[in-house]
């Protein structure tokens, strides 16, 4: 991970950021590959390759963050107290943060400009040359019009009925009658607020509570699959690795090591 400060208000994060520290504020950020998991509240979003989040972030909403160890990308941290005055002349951040602001979160596919722009960041180390990038950035990003349909609402109590029932198989059509909405505007909405199709929804937090698991238990892979309903140990291997781009097996000892290299202590007592 490398970190920016791009202007007094405005932080850059080239990478993964387990940590962002931003309290209250927006968050831009844009996948280049591999999978993100936000964790709001009891929802869960996902940030996929070549697609965006507008992210607003706040003391009233508890968010967390999981990657997968594919993942590269992008964040843009936008501090809500903003009131920079070096670039007044060329963008209104007043009027970009408040259409930002105008909604929780927003997933949408990167056009072909973010996706420049962001390739030329991620691939970028001279500040000048990020200022300038991340200005262009903003004057795109400000052009989005985040808004919450009137079906929002019972769109995510879908995303939270399928977390709380991820053992089990349900299809659209069944959500369909079950939530009384029709399967286009469903199979639609869904992506649009969660970031992915329903059945890709669910496989990606089976996995990523699987990747909980892994790293925080001591149970054996073969209990986690069950845990998350895969019967089969060699179809959950598979899973695992489409979602979190690596092996259970390999995932979980390399965690181990880390918490035996965290663990370690050098004793006080020196023997000279």
């Amino acid at each position: 991970m490398a970190e920016f400060r791009i202007f007094p208000d405005i932080r850059l994060i080239v990478g993964k950021a387990d940590n962002i520290g931003l309290e209250n504020g927006i968050e831009i950020s844009f996948c280049k590959s591999g999978i993100c998991e936000y964790a709001v509240g009891n929802e869960y979003y996902y940030l996929t390759a070549e697609n965006c989040i507008i992210l607003r972030r706040g003391a009233d909403r508890e968010s967390r963050i999981s990657y997968s160890s594919d993942y590269c990308g992008i964040s843009l941290l936008i501090d809500s107290c903003y009131n920079g005055k070096a670039f007044e002349e060329l963008l209104d951040m007043s009027d970009i943060l408040r259409n930002m602001q105008s909604c929780e979160q927003c997933i949408f596919s990167a056009d072909d400009n973010i996706k420049r722009l962001s390739s030329e960041i991620y691939d970028t180390f001279s500040t000048s040359m990020l200022r300038i990038k991340v200005l262009e950035l903003l004057m795109i990003m400000g052009e989005k019009r985040c808004t919450a349909g009137e079906k929002s609402e019972r769109i995510r109590k879908i995303g939270s009925f399928v977390c709380k029932n991820l053992c089990e198989h349900y299809t659209i059509a069944k959500l369909s009658e079950i939530f009384a909405i029709d399967r286009t505007t469903l199979k639609i909405l869904f992506r649009q607020t969660f970031g992915c199709p329903v059945y890709t929804y669910a496989k990606n937090r089976k996995m990523f509570r699987a990747a909980e698991l892994l790293r925080d238990t001591e149970m054996k892979i073969i209990d986690i699959a069950e845990e998350v309903g895969y019967c089969n140990a060699s179809k959950f291997s598979g899973a695992f690795r489409d979602v979190m781009g690596i092996a259970p097996k390999t995932f979980q000892m390399e965690r181990k090591n880390t918490r035996k290299y965290k663990n370690r202590t050098i004793s006080a007592k020196f023997a000279y």
